[in-house]
């Protein structure tokens, strides 16, 4: 079940459980091209079904990968020292 007291309880009042792609592009401030290449490639998680060219998406989902990909200062001093 979802922690309530995370700070994403607008997007669960905002959006419906199952998104399609052009949601999820709005709710990421992303082009619907750039949610079905992170799709596709795995970046963000996503079902589809068979014979399907369709994304669907779990918003319980979509806000743990905001969850676990936080930019913290010291993930972008490490990544500015490795350019």
């Amino acid at each position: 079940m979802a922690d309530k007291a995370d700070g994403y309880d607008s997007l669960r009042e905002q959006y419906p459980p199952i998104l399609n792609t052009a949601q999820v592009a709005e709710l990421l401030d992303l082009n619907p091209r750039t949610v079905l290449v992170m799709a596709g490639d795995g970046r963000l998680p996503a079902s589809r079904l068979k014979g399907s060219r369709k994304f669907h998406f779990v918003l319980e989902s979509v806000i743990d990968t905001l969850k676990e990909n936080l930019v913290s200062e010291t993930s972008e001093t490490e990544e500015s020292s490795a350019h």
